[in-house]
């Protein structure tokens, strides 16, 4: 076994439908955020989650299990839960997983893509859903700019934090 002493905090990625180019943002983001700003203190945040979210369906069991080892969920959405509402199920586990104290779920966050002219009420009622969660961050993005700004500063605050939380020694090194 690789004895490295890094303290790592997976986060788990979803992005349903055709935002496979934001979910490969939060990556390459994760990524940055290590070089820069976590491996000085032996953080590493460590991305998982599917290649393509198509697979869930195949890959439930393993996806739950997946979620429940990890610290973080970023979830990147515009009109829907993806296949067979298999992303809600999955992104409710994380909700929930915030208030059992067998799994290290800390935070879940919402990108939420603009949808200006969007009037299917369906899309809508998932929209609001969402809006109305207590106790979760949404973000509303135009263009992975605006994203890459808005995860560049949740992902450093997340370092900050858990470095606050290490010992004394472990930041020191």
């Amino acid at each position: 076994m690789l004895v490295h002493g890094f303290d790592m905090h997976r986060v788990y990625i979803s992005a349903p439908g055709d935002l496979s180019a934001e979910q490969q943002l939060c990556r390459t983001l994760i990524g940055q955020t290590n070089e820069g700003r976590a491996m000085e203190h032996k953080i590493l945040l460590v991305a998982v989650g599917l290649p393509e979210e198509g697979v869930i369906e195949s890959y439930r069991s393993a996806v739950a299990d997946n979620i429940r080892q990890c610290a973080y969920h970023v979830q990147v959405f515009q009109d829907d839960w993806g296949p067979k509402n298999l992303s809600r199920k999955m992104f409710y586990l994380s909700y929930d997983g915030r208030a059992d104290d067998t799994m290290p779920m800390r935070e879940v966050l919402v990108f939420l893509k603009d949808a200006p002219r969007e009037t299917d009420p369906a899309i809508l009622a998932f929209r609001k859903e969402l809006a109305e969660l207590p106790d979760v961050r949404i973000f509303h993005f135009r263009s992975q700019e605006e994203m890459r700004a808005q995860l560049l500063e949740v992902l450093a605050g997340w370092v900050e934090d858990i470095r606050k939380q290490q010992p004394a020694s472990a930041s020191a090194n």
